[in-house]
């Protein structure tokens, strides 16, 4: 993995704090990966709808979010 700003120990500690701040935002889920310079690490939120998108920051804490519109998701 390259070299990046943060460390996944913090990468971690953003997520937790994002996901509490966020969580009644709609959210899917949220994980950890690389931002699109790939220099750092970044969030990647996924939401069930554009508008739950729109609500949420570009960046949290000095790390680049990355949202994904994934639609409902449902267990068979």
């Amino acid at each position: 993995m390259a070299d990046t700003k943060h460390s996944m120990k913090e990468a971690v500690a953003i997520q937790r704090a994002f996901e509490e701040r966020f969580g009644d935002a709609g959210l899917v889920g949220v994980g950890i990966g690389l931002n699109p310079r790939q220099d750092d690490l970044a969030l990647n939120v996924f939401v069930a709808r554009e508008k739950e998108a729109q609500r949420l920051p570009k960046t949290f804490d000095g790390l680049d979010v990355v949202v994904d519109v994934v639609g409902v998701i449902r267990a068979f």
